[in-house]
């Protein structure tokens, strides 16, 4: 038995022997008739849990795809695996059942009886790449608490700034005839003061607040509007979150705790994005494209010997890479890019220093989807832009600034060009923006730009800036992005100085500017139209008649709740106390139901009225909020006893009432008058009035003793003017 186990070892050595020694010196063939290969031919550093993907061109037959690839590792051997074509049908992915081993040669061979749909021959393949010796990114993932220096250093760093003693306060917003009564925000809610408001762009601005240095305080996704009034808040149960953005009419995502969470227009987590092959996924940036495909960046830590790159390198250095990976519909990896395969550590800027124990050499901080489908990168640590082919994952260009190593760009009316930049975007008019975080600029200062590009010529025209007066320096972090009316919105990042984030013009006036409390930092300041689907209000703007001085109107607002679960309205929120809600709070609304409450304008003044009425669901680390608009053009044409300029009717005071209520109306001109009342059935129950009446305001009081409790109807009719309102007898 056992010279039996020893011949069959000996044949199994013999066998993986010769192996070994055919895939050490495997050749590439037929590599370049193929349009995307990952990992890339000769390739080294790839992680053991690395997917294999083949994208031919064309659209491949599917028989006899399971039975497509081989694929052997010189330590690990064969590998069985599931082979999936993609939704183009162009892309094969091959999992494998089992990782890799360190350090080892891996050869992929193709089917060479493989077809397109249109019967051709698919060429034979046969390439290999190399995986890491030390997979050190499973040790991070596996006790992020040890490696918590590596994890940070993949964000922004920053030097010399001291925490400050924290200032966190209830929310308190004074801004002109806005006055916000003090609102029931969490003790560690970050500060949030507007500073100025001029005519801003309607739509919501989205924050995640967070400690200069790691602290205890807690860390949120907020969203407010344009008088600082937070509408939605949701407070992390560990980690800090980032990357706070609107995706889609319906979707938003943020990343916390290496995840990407995908939210609905109720605020419910639906998904959770990551990636693939044992990456780390990156904070700063996640797209979600029209057809549900989602692109990430992640860094890859390596143990490279920089002693043979730079004089003085670490000889067992941790220099951080760059990925980029997009996934389809079923999180199928179709599409992988590796700053190894395409950059040099050495493309660096002038400030990174290489001789460190730890490099981080490109800091990708930004992604975009082009015009033309490919993808746009912003390499902070590089001073560069680089455009990449979607397909092939070529480079098309590089982009940057006096410092940036590999600009093929000439720029025109900015001789220094952008750096260590932030959130590059492609806008409709073609131009790209940039927030330009200037570290290397001499003086530092930041500023937001807009960039014509010629990608034929290879020249960037600076068509548009704006920076502070004095200059606002930002060493990290920011953003730079176009609204519909052609107004900017500026978030200035990591500075010492207000503002947070600034709404400025085409032509350089600021709209709005909003700071936070000092010991805060912003990573991103977005803003898109926006509103919860949780529950909806009808109407959404109350638009008051005319109300004499010491007289009162009401008007119904219906809540309907879009949910499968039971909600509450347990909070209100408004600055003028000429409106008030006098429903009891809370307000409990099922499953699909509708609740009704109501709000009086009792005018101080004969003047116009303009309010905002927040109606809050609040829970321990969270709120969801409506705002409906409440308005009232509360002048007289001849005085505060003439008549008005037009037929009004009034909404009846109390309401609900019991027994009595008051109903007003007013006349411009002498006219029959017709005003009844009628049950829910729609029959009428009481003639109120029916004559003959000059111009002028007018109340009638209905006592409704006699009727039981419901919803009834008061109309009007004089001349052309028909109006009917509703109000409720509550006995």
């Amino acid at each position: 038995m056992i010279n039996h186990m020893k011949s069959l070892f000996g044949i199994a050595f013999f066998f993986f022997f010769i192996f070994t020694l055919r895939e050490v010196n495997a050749q590439n063939i037929n590599t370049d008739k193929f349009q995307y290969l990952s990992p890339v031919p000769g390739s080294k550093l790839n992680t053991i849990e690395t997917n294999i993907i083949i994208r031919y061109g064309d659209a491949f037959d599917n028989y006899n795809i399971g039975n497509s690839l081989v694929v052997t590792g010189s330590k690990s051997g064969y590998h069985t695996g599931k082979v999936i074509l993609a939704e183009d049908n162009k892309t094969l992915i091959f999992k494998p059942d089992t990782q890799f081993s360190d350090g080892e040669v891996v050869t992929v061979e193709f089917n060479p009886n493989l077809k397109t749909v249109l019967n051709k021959q698919v060429p034979d393949l046969r390439y290999s790449f190399e995986t890491s010796k030390i997979n050190l990114n499973k040790m991070i993932k596996s006790n992020p608490d040890k490696y918590s220096s590596l994890l940070s250093s993949g964000f922004e760093t920053v030097k010399n700034t001291s925490l400050l003693k924290s200032n966190i306060s209830q929310n308190l917003f004074n801004q002109k005839t806005y006055t916000i009564q003090k609102d029931s925000l969490p003790k560690d809610f970050p500060v949030i003061t507007v500073n100025t408001i001029n005519n801003p762009a309607p739509g919501k601005i989205f924050l995640t607040p967070y400690l200069r240095r790691n602290g205890s305080a807690a860390n949120y996704i907020i969203i407010i509007d344009n008088y600082g009034v937070p509408v939605f808040y949701r407070k992390m149960a560990s980690g800090r979150a980032l990357d706070f953005e609107k995706q889609a009419p319906n979707v938003l995502t943020y990343n916390n705790s290496n995840y990407f969470f995908v939210m609905d227009s109720s605020y419910n987590i639906v998904d959770s994005l990551y990636m693939q092959n044992g990456y780390i996924p990156d904070s700063h940036d996640c797209l979600l494209l029209d057809n549900e495909h989602s692109i990430m960046i992640g860094y890859d830590y390596q143990i490279v010997s920089m002693d043979t790159v730079v004089a003085g390198g670490n000889a067992n250095a941790t220099v951080i890479g760059l990925i980029i990976q997009e996934l389809d519909e079923n999180k199928n990896l179709l599409f992988q890019w590796r700053s190894w395969d395409h950059f040099n550590i050495t493309d660096a800027t002038y400030d990174i220093s290489l001789t460190n124990v730890q490099i981080d050499y490109v800091h990708g901080n930004a992604i975009e989807i082009d015009n033309d489908g490919n993808i746009l990168l912003s390499c902070r640590n590089m001073d560069e832009i680089t455009k990449i082919n979607r397909e092939t994952g070529e480079i098309i260009w590089r982009l940057g600034g006096i410092y940036c190593k590999n600009n093929q760009f000439t720029f025109i009316d900015d001789p220094t060009g952008f750096s260590h930049q932030h959130d590059v975007r492609r806008i409709a008019n073609g131009d790209l923006t940039i927030f330009d975080n200037g570290n290397l600029h001499s003086p530092s200062y930041s500023r937001a730009v807009e960039y014509k590009l010629d990608e034929t010529n290879k020249t960037a025209a600076l068509v548009w800036e704006y920076k502070n007066n004095p200059a606002t320096f930002s060493q990290a972090t920011g953003n730079n992005r176009i609204l519909d009316n052609q107004n900017r919105i500026i978030c200035w990042g990591w500075t010492s100085s207000p503002p947070a984030v600034s709404e400025v013009t085409p032509g350089g006036t600021v709209s709005l500017s909003i700071s936070l409390s000092s010991t805060f930092v912003n990573y991103r300041g977005v803003k898109y139209n926006w509103k919860t689907n949780l529950f909806v209000t009808n109407p959404d703007t109350l638009s008051f008649e005319y109300t004499a001085v010491g007289d009162s109107s009401i008007k119904l607002i219906d809540i309907k709740n879009n949910s499968a679960n039971e909600i509450e309205i347990n909070g209100v929120l408004n600055s003028d106390s000429s409106f008030y809600v006098n429903t009891l709070l809370p307000v409990i609304i099922p499953a699909l139901d509708t609740k009704t409450i109501s709000v009086v304008f009792k005018p101080r003044a004969m003047k116009e009225y303009s309010d905002n009425l927040y109606l809050q669901w609040n829970k321990e680390t969270e709120r969801v909020s409506r705002k409906v608009y409440l308005r009232s053009n509360n002048l007289s044409s001849v005085g505060d006893s003439g008549p008005e300029r037009s037929y009004l009717l009034s909404q009846n005071y109390p309401n609900p009432f019991n027994p009595a209520t008051t109903i007003s109306y007013n006349l411009p001109v002498a006219g029959n008058v017709s005003l009844k009342i009628y049950d829910i059935l729609g029959k009428e129950i009481a003639d109120l009035v029916n004559e003959e009446l000059p111009a002028g305001r007018y109340s009638v009081k209905w006592d409704a003793s006699k009727f039981v409790s419901g919803l009834y109807f008061y109309r009007i009719q004089a001349a052309n003017f028909i109006q009917t309102k509703k109000m409720i007898l509550l006995k």
